[in-house]
């Protein structure tokens, strides 16, 4: 050996954090933050955050979508047949039908929920605000939420209650005003 050499005085770090969980799960930390992990959990599935922008609608309006995607690179299947060329232009309603209706609602206007229900034609209620498993089990019936907006941003949806259902080729998005008293198409 050459030169000096020292003992090492710094704790070992994996010893360092082992002695720091025994401590936070001994005083009772560690079931505070599993307590209050699982209630920020809980609250987020129950009533997960609103998507941002949506209004009530104001005005009876109905426009048609154009659902169609223009292909950005190759699409090849898994033996490299090509599927879809580079800048193709594919409407997935060629390929496939919408089989229900899209009824977009905020689950926390009762109004627009009572109008979603009582929606005669096949539909699937869409949440893009409220409390989506407190109303599944009132309802006894499926409801979905629009995660983080995706679909609401897709079909540009700004105003509830509306609708998506399918017109040929395209998708007709259309906005329910609602009277505030009844719950019914205010038109």
């Amino acid at each position: 050996m050459r030169g000096h050499t020292w003992e090492i005085i710094e704790t070992d770090l994996l010893a360092h954090l082992k002695a720091k969980a025994s401590a936070f799960a001994g005083n009772g930390g560690l079931d505070a933050w599993q307590k209050d992990a699982e209630r920020r959990v809980r609250s987020y599935v129950e009533t997960p955050p609103p998507v941002s922008g949506i209004a009530p609608a104001l005005e009876d309006r109905s426009r048609l979508f154009d659902p169609s995607i223009r292909v950005a690179k190759d699409i090849q299947d898994d033996k490299g047949r090509l599927i879809a060329k580079a800048g193709t232009l594919i409407n997935p309603l060629d390929y496939v039908t919408l089989s229900k209706d899209l009824l977009f609602v905020d689950g926390r206007d009762e109004a627009q929920v009572t109008w979603a229900l009582g929606i005669k034609r096949p539909a699937k209620i869409v949440l893009v605000a409220g409390p989506v498993l407190a109303l599944m089990r009132e309802h006894k019936r499926p409801l979905y939420f629009d995660q983080k907006g995706l679909l609401a941003r897709r079909f540009q949806i700004a105003a509830v209650p509306a609708s998506v259902s399918q017109d040929g080729r395209r998708l007709r998005i259309r906005e329910f005003p609602l009277s505030k008293k009844t719950g019914k198409d205010a038109r």
